[in-house]
């Protein structure tokens, strides 16, 4: 099969490993940049307009939110892992396939986060100690992003299903105009017409929903091996079965890891807002030194995945081998940089002085764990991609553990600077666990293991 030549795809089963992934993993982590750039503007502009109170609703919604796209990312990710495979083995028809009952999932996936989301935010908002004054603005902040998960579960989709194949540039490209336009409905609906934290989380919706559809319509006119027609369009059961096989731990253990977070915000919120503005901040650092760690991890994922299609597992090794050392680089640069810059990155965000104190003082803990946090990912990806999917999730319930523990150990014996450690120690952690899973070997077993019955599956259907 000759895809990657007539198509915008690349196969990864050859070539130079480290090259490859750098090459891939570039334009997953500038996509993944510009959305935690459009991130921060949308906090800088609440923030700015609205004031702290505002800032710290939308911070309270974020870490709300975090479990919705834990179930969005969890589906997305195994039709990912599914495509990639397929890709790998040269099975042209079973990847159609696979991208139409990974629709069904997703959609039918979007649905059920609508319905829940809107129906349980009340509930979610308590729960986290919301004070009556900043739960209008997080509440309706929240509906709305509850209300556009389809336009989030589109793209993450379209993009996962182009990435599955070794295509990462195109959803950058989409991604750079979701991010411009979001900025500029943010001053729309912030700043012109006054819709408060709604304003903020409309655009993002409509932000998402606009690359969503070109990512989604690029795919189908590039890519002839994706169009469906007549009676291709009814999705294939086991097809379903083993997205959802890979899926649904996928999402199980981010969510189980989004319940701890919110447990550390619900103890954080007890605080004051300079704590909540603080933490608000320091977040959307974090996440923007995750994004190395998850351009990383979809590297390590796709390249597994597509190896493992083509039965190589020596060359899954070095792609492993080669994700720790793209950490290493990222984060030799990355964490030196918010250590130094932690004073004046707070103060873009906020004036109030405790709040700026409190945020510095976290910002140059966490940079110094970071490291651990990359790791993590890298194993999360070799692991999930290779189908040792069970063991993702006692990665998650590690994470949840240590996390909500410490979340209530910790400042029982070091006051409230013990939350700042509650976070590092929990990615060491967990980091051990995968790794200890990793070398054990388990991951190339229960890979052979999946692919031998897949093949099995496979001639029966030719008899």
């Amino acid at each position: 099969m000759e895809m990657n030549k007539k198509d915008k795809v690349t196969d990864m089963t050859h070539g130079p490993v480290f090259s490859q992934m750098t090459r891939f993993a570039l334009p997953v982590l500038f996509g993944m940049l510009c959305q935690r750039l459009y991130n921060f503007a949308d906090t800088y502009i609440v923030g700015r307009f609205l004031g702290d109170e505002a800032l710290a609703a939308v911070s309270i919604a974020g870490t709300a939110t975090y479990m919705m796209f834990s179930i969005i990312m969890g589906v997305t990710t195994g039709v990912g892992v599914v495509v990639s495979q397929f890709y790998g083995a040269q099975k042209e028809q079973e990847i159609r396939k696979a991208f139409v009952a990974g629709g069904y999932v997703a959609a039918v996936m979007a649905l059920l986060i609508t319905a829940a989301g809107m129906a349980t935010t009340g509930p979610l908002l308590t729960i986290l100690h919301t004070s009556k004054k900043l739960f209008p603005m997080a509440a309706a902040y929240l509906m709305v992003i509850y209300a556009g998960s389809i336009a989030t579960m589109l793209y993450n989709f379209s993009a996962a299903v182009l990435r599955s194949l070794g295509n990462s540039m195109i959803p950058l490209l989409f991604l750079i105009l979701s991010s411009v336009l979001n900025v500029f409905l943010d001053v729309v609906f912030i700043a012109w017409i006054p819709m408060g934290t709604a304003g903020a989380a409309f655009a993002t919706a409509l932000a998402q929903l606009i690359s969503g559809v070109l990512c989604i319509w690029y795919a189908l006119k590039s890519l002839p091996f994706l169009r469906v027609k007549g009676k291709q369009w009814k999705p294939d059961k086991g097809l379903v079965k083993e997205v959802l096989r890979y899926g649904i731990p996928t999402g199980l253990q981010m969510s189980i890891i989004s319940v701890s977070d919110m447990t550390l915000q619900a103890v954080i919120n007890t605080y004051g807002t300079a704590m909540i503005v603080a933490y608000g901040v320091c977040m959307k650092v974090e996440g923007l030194g995750f994004q190395l760690a998850d351009a990383i991890g979809s590297a390590v994922g796709t390249f597994t995945g597509q190896n493992v299609g083509a039965g190589d597992y020596a060359r899954v090794r070095k792609g492993v081998r080669s994700g720790y050392l793209l950490n290493v680089v990222c984060y030799g640069i990355f964490c030196p940089v918010v250590f130094i810059c932690a004073r004046p990155i707070m103060e873009l965000f906020t004036k109030t002085p405790e709040a700026v104190s409190l945020g510095t003082e976290y910002m140059r803990i966490f940079t110094a764990f970071f490291f651990a946090g990359g790791i993590l990912v890298v194993y999360h990806n070799i692991l999930r991609a290779s189908g040792d999917v069970f063991v993702t999730v006692l990665m998650g319930v590690s994470e949840v553990v240590t996390r909500i523990g410490c979340a209530f150990l910790l400042p029982m014996l070091f006051g409230y600077r013990g939350l700042w450690f509650v976070s590092p120690i929990t990615w060491v952690c967990a980091a051990l666990v995968g790794g200890v899973r990793y070398y054990s070997g388990t991951w190339e077993k229960k890979a052979r293991m999946s692919m031998e019955g897949g093949a099995e599956d496979g001639e029966k259907k030719e008899v």
